[in-house]
C-alpha cells in the first residue's frame, strides 16, 4: 500500500508513469498482475448479527494503490460516456452527480403530494437492495454494458477480462 501523501509529493514524477500504466492496461486489455491482489478481511455485515457465526461476515478486499487509481480512471471514463450520451433514466438518482437519496426522496414526496392533490390514491413500494451487488452475474453485466450502454471494443474486453478475480491468500500473524 502506498501512502497518499508520498504520492502527492512525487506526483510530477509519478503521474506520467501511472497514466502510462493505466493506458497500457486499457490498450492491452489486461490488468497488471500486481493489481489483482488484495488483502481480504472478514467484516461483520451488521452489528446486530452474531459475531460467532461465519455467515454474519462478508469479505472485504483492500486493494493496492495502483488498483484504486485504475478503478477511478475506469469509473471516470465510464461515467463520462454515460453522462455525455444521456444513457441513464431521467429520474435515476444513483451513480449520478448532483443526485442522492435526498433528491430521490424529495422527488417521491413531490409526486405523492401531487397525486393526493388530484384526489387520487398513491402507493409506494420499497425494496431492500442492500445486497444486490453481491449477486450480480458478470456475464449479464457485460451484456448490459454492451447493449444498454454501448460499451465495446477494448473497453468492454477490459471489463470482461477482469470478471474472474484471482485471489492469493497469505497467512499472517495478527
Amino acid at each position: 500500500m502506498t501512502p497518499l501523501p508520498i504520492v502527492q509529493r512525487a506526483s510530477i514524477v509519478l503521474a506520467p508513469v501511472i497514466a502510462a500504466i493505466c493506458n497500457a492496461s486499457f490498450q492491452q486489455v489486461a490488468l497488471p498482475r500486481s493489481c489483482k491482489k488484495a488483502v481480504v478481511r472478514p467484516l461483520l455485515k451488521k452489528r446486530s448479527l452474531d459475531p460467532d457465526d461465519p455467515a454474519s461476515y462478508r469479505p472485504i478486499s483492500n486493494l493496492g494503490f495502483l488498483s484504486k487509481v485504475i478503478e477511478k480512471v475506469v469509473d471516470a471514463r465510464l461515467s463520462a460516456h454515460i453522462s455525455s450520451n444521456r444513457l441513464l433514466p431521467l429520474f435515476q438518482s444513483a451513480y449520478r452527480p448532483y443526485h442522492s437519496t435526498e433528491t430521490a426522496v424529495i422527488r417521491i414526496l413531490n409526486d405523492m403530494i401531487g397525486v393526493i392533490d388530484q384526489g387520487r390514491v398513491g402507493a409506494l413500494m420499497l425494496l431492500d437492495l442492500s445486497a444486490a451487488f453481491d449477486t450480480v452475474d458478470h456475464c449479464v453485466l457485460i451484456e448490459v454494458m454492451k447493449a444498454r450502454f454501448g460499451v465495446e471494443g477494448n473497453a468492454l474486453g477490459w471489463v470482461a477480462e477482469q470478471q474472474e478475480p484471482k485471489y492469493s491468500f497469505q497467512e499472517r500473524q495478527v
